[in-house]
């Protein structure tokens, strides 16, 4: 994927125009997302009409989502329901975070604001910055199981404790020549899934070792790794091109599960079991049924297995057509 500056003006051509319950109009599920059980509702509008930049930060912890929007510059806390508005925010504050993303651990909320590493407060204002971070953030973001903080930074790939340095935070970097866009983690938190130069990629969470690589449709940003169910360790991915792919790691293949959307970006997974996915004009909300999507444990506690073992060696896949 192109770095997300260089597509400000673009954005996709088709609005989501239902965002009431099951969504409907602009992204849908297609007959093979249907048949794999998948459900996809409307989270929230923030933008209606964008097609261009939208939400970017996203993160839920404690029954809310923080959510903050690029275009409008503003940052949303929402309750745990779908069907928002601006409107219905609990609490709406101005925002720099830009087009990074936002994570959470340990039930609070991370991002950045004035291009810093900061950790938000339960109402989603900013509760202090992470001065003890001294690398300056670049896209991607996401929680570990262990209270730790991986994101994309100006030093590469870095691994961030909060509580370090006495509140600060403070921070190791685990591969300083990987610069990828949307990033997630495998729900034991031993592998790192970005998107990096067009394709996802997986890496060690520790060395920083490269593990695999895999096409999508085209465009891929968010992502989120499934646990339990009929498609165990399988990968979600978002899309610039409004889809939302569904990567078979063992096999190297992909099918598209939602199309017709505007401009798909990052993800962040919902301790509900299901994943939130940004889009031009607000957040959509994927679930499967019999397991979960990036963490969580509804609709019942998943096996967490790290990604196949089938997919390790692979250098590069072939796009399924």
């Amino acid at each position: 994927m192109f770095h997300k500056l260089r597509w400000a003006l673009l954005g996709a051509t088709v609005i989501a125009s239902a965002w009431a319950g099951q969504a409907q109009a602009g992204l849908t599920l297609t007959a093979a997302g249907i048949a794999d059980g998948f459900t996809l509702t409307n989270f929230a509008i923030t933008d209606p009409g964008n097609t261009g930049f939208g939400p970017f930060g996203l993160a839920a912890a404690n029954g809310t989502v923080l959510v903050s929007d690029y275009n409008t510059g503003r940052r949303y806390l929402f309750t745990d329901t779908d069907g928002q508005t601006v409107g219905s925010a609990l609490h709406t504050y101005s925002s720099n975070s830009s087009v990074q993303a936002y994570a959470s651990t340990g039930g609070k909320l991370y991002g950045t604001q004035d291009g810093r590493f900061v950790q938000f407060a339960a109402d989603g204002s900013v509760d202090h910055t992470l001065t003890g971070v001294s690398a300056g953030p670049y896209l991607g973001m996401v929680g570990t199981p262990a209270g730790h903080i991986i994101a994309t930074s100006n030093v590469g790939l870095i691994n961030i404790d909060p509580t370090g340095n006495a509140g600060t935070g403070s921070y190791t970097v685990i591969n300083a020549g990987l610069f990828p866009d949307g990033i997630s983690l495998s729900p034991n938190g031993t592998t790192v899934i970005s998107e990096n130069g067009g394709v996802i990629q997986t890496y060690d969470a520790v060395t920083g070792v490269l593990i695999s690589t895999y096409g999508t449709s085209g465009n891929p940003d968010g992502t989120g790794v499934i646990g339990g169910g009929t498609f165990n360790s399988f990968i979600v991915a978002n899309t610039n091109n409004g889809k939302i792919d569904l990567i078979d790691p063992t096999l190297g293949t992909y099918v598209t599960i939602a199309d017709g959307g505007t401009r798909g970006d990052y993800t962040a997974p919902d301790p509900n079991g299901t994943l939130l996915l940004d889009y031009s004009e607000g957040v959509y909300r994927l679930s499967i049924a019999g397991g979960s999507i990036g963490g969580g444990s509804v609709p019942e506690p998943a096996s967490l297995l790290l990604l196949s073992a089938g997919a390790a060696g692979v250098s590069l896949v072939r796009r399924k057509r």
